[in-house]
């Protein structure tokens, strides 16, 4: 299977899944990899070659996934000391929890559909000591919800629609995000500050990715990296309340940032490169921002009055 999506539109979807446990067990909150790993054990049953094609090493996921939200039985202390210890917390019947899903691949999109048609009622995650039933999927926006939704379903037809360029982005980070700049001698390299060219490269290459031949960057004459150029000379950090946050992992741990911050167009609005910049915000909330997406980290959104 080649990358990018094979439908012309290139549809995307950003659905929620309300879970339930099946019996009692146990679950560690930060569960990033177990969740990845129960994702693609779901989309094995009904796509093993594409299943395959998901776990080769090395490259950008055609989907997203949130970590685990619920566990209201905690105190906040009690979920973030079970957060930062990797300690495994009891799950019973009857407790709801939810977990963010995006696609941004047609085939992808299918073997989920798919998924949910053929087991419909059975449809359930294995994580870690946990069996969890998937009792609702919520793939469109609530009307009696006001501002910004988790939930939307669009595509890069649609989003590339709308270039005009606006004079501030106001993106929120929901979890811990990190650009990964390579290996050094002393081991990979993370930025931990969400500078404008950092941002919008990662979306851009994203994009280029994903998106149907004829929305990439390519066909306006563009790169990912003329656009990272543009932004590092053109956008400043006009407010941000940011911290950093440990997402600990069986293996490898990881420091991010999550918080809020402000962008403020300094250059023409009419350049070729800013008519990108409204798409691009707008496909955060899919294609999530910087490192490790596919296992909790880098949730994003422009936080624009309405999607």
């Amino acid at each position: 299977m080649s990358e990018g999506t094979v439908d012309e539109h290139g549809t995307l979807i950003s659905m929620v899944l309300r879970l339930e446990p099946a019996e009692p067990g146990w679950l560690t909150p930060s569960c990033g990899p177990q969740l990845q790993a129960a994702f693609l054990q779901l989309v094995r049953q009904v796509d093993p070659d594409l299943s395959a094609w998901l776990h080769q090493p090395n490259r950008r996921r055609p989907y997203t996934l949130s970590l685990l939200h619920g566990f209201r039985q905690l105190r906040a202390k009690e979920l973030q000391q079970a957060t930062s210890q990797l300690q495994p917390v009891p799950v019973q019947p009857g407790e709801r929890y939810w977990l963010r899903l995006t696609l941004l691949d047609e085939r992808l999109v299918q073997a989920i559909l798919r998924a949910c048609l053929q087991q419909a009622r059975q449809l359930s995650l294995i994580i870690e000591q946990a069996h969890l039933l998937v009792t609702r999927l919520l793939a469109a926006p609530d009307p009696a919800h006001e501002g910004p939704s988790w939930i939307a379903v669009t595509s890069f037809e649609e989003l590339a629609r709308v270039q005009e360029a606006q004079e501030h982005y106001a993106f929120e980070f929901a979890s811990p995000t990190a650009f990964s700049k390579g290996q050094r001698s002393w081991g990979k390299l993370l930025i931990l500050f969400p500078e404008p060219a950092a941002v919008f490269e990662s979306l851009a290459r994203s994009w280029d990715l994903f998106a149907p031949a004829p929305l990439r960057l390519a066909a306006a004459g563009l790169t990912p990296l003329e656009i990272a150029e543009w932004c590092a000379d053109h956008l400043i950090v006009s407010h941000y309340e940011l911290r950093t946050q440990y997402l600990p992992s069986s293996r490898f741990g990881q420091t991010g940032f999550l918080g809020h911050v402000t962008y403020e167009v300094k250059g023409p609005l009419t350049a070729p490169q800013a008519r990108w910049l409204t798409p691009l915000a707008r496909f955060a909330l899919f294609s999530g921002v910087g490192y490790k997406t596919a296992m909790g980290m880098g949730q994003t959104r422009c936080r624009f009055p309405s999607f």
